[in-house]
């Protein structure tokens, strides 16, 4: 898939922007989380499920999106009802994630602050395909979070397949990065699958 499609939307953010690099990840967090206020994209998760990488995980850890992020319950659900293992995130004081089985029964949900995580014990074993949040992604694969480095050091030694989901006017030319930041090696926006 081309990226005119999507650029033409990701233009908007760079007129503002014209040059992200040279502008905090704090300015682009709160103008991303301004524009997303309110606004909720249809997404076509087909796109990931049918991918090698989907089909061949056993074990999938994602996320319920929170606010304004792009709704992850139907991907969720279809991640349950294809058989495989569901992993939800679970943050530690330390703002580290780990992992826990999730069944897609509410009861077995516990508030910690503003997000539900899953009780139980953590996930020890492999994970084969992460899906994480994000703000915005750039054509390297570099992804903007909500700045906490949580999924930055989930992803450091991952090896698996990690993508992130995005709405179309997210993905753009170029994000500020620092050593610590982590890329994703695809994204899912309503118009496609990117690859990186």
């Amino acid at each position: 898939m081309g990226y005119s499609n999507i650029l033409t939307h990701a233009e908007k953010i760079l007129c503002i922007y014209p040059n992200p690099v040279e502008n905090t990840k704090s300015d682009l967090r709160n103008l991303i989380r301004e524009r997303r206020s309110g606004s909720k994209s249809k997404f076509d998760f087909n796109l990931l499920i049918t991918t090698d990488e989907f089909k061949s995980a056993q074990v999938i850890a994602s996320y319920r999106s929170y606010g304004d992020e792009p709704e992850t319950k139907d991907l969720n659900d279809s991640i349950i009802a294809s058989g495989k293992k569901l992993l939800l995130p679970v943050l530690a004081r330390d703002n580290s994630l780990t992992f826990r089985l999730w069944n897609g029964d509410s009861a077995s949900l516990k508030l910690n602050g503003k997000v539900e995580e899953p009780i139980g014990t953590d996930f020890s074993g492999v994970i084969d395909l992460i899906i994480v949040p994000a703000l915005a992604i750039d054509k390297s694969g570099n992804r903007l979070g909500q700045g906490g480095g949580s999924y930055d050091r989930a992803l450091e030694n991952f090896s698996g397949f990690s993508i992130a989901i995005i709405n179309e006017d997210e993905f753009v030319d170029e994000l500020p990065t620092v050593l610590t930041d982590r890329k994703v090696r695809a994204a899912l926006t309503p118009k496609g699958l990117i690859r990186f």
